[in-house]
């Protein structure tokens, strides 16, 4: 019988406002998909797993993903995703 193991998702940098709003903005002008880590923890401190797709819409308080949205002041981590 084989144990499923649990993927951890590592911390990654915090990036400050400016660097974050500039991967979106560029993200969101040449439609590339980004991966996205939230400030959310689990019970044993582990991170979610990123969030990943391109920018479908934006409005006051943040962008959406796929049909997940996600708040501007929850975004940890933004990166280009390749």
């Amino acid at each position: 019988m084989l144990a499923l193991s649990k993927q951890t998702n590592f911390q990654k940098s915090r990036m400050r406002t400016t660097e974050i709003y500039y991967i979106l903005h560029e993200a969101i002008q040449t439609n590339r998909k980004v991966a996205i880590q939230i400030e959310a923890v689990d019970g044993n401190g582990s991170y979610q797993e990123d969030i990943i797709g391109s920018i479908k819409k934006s409005d006051s308080l943040g962008v959406y993903i796929k049909n997940q949205k996600v708040h501007y002041d929850e975004i940890r981590n933004i990166q280009f995703y390749t």
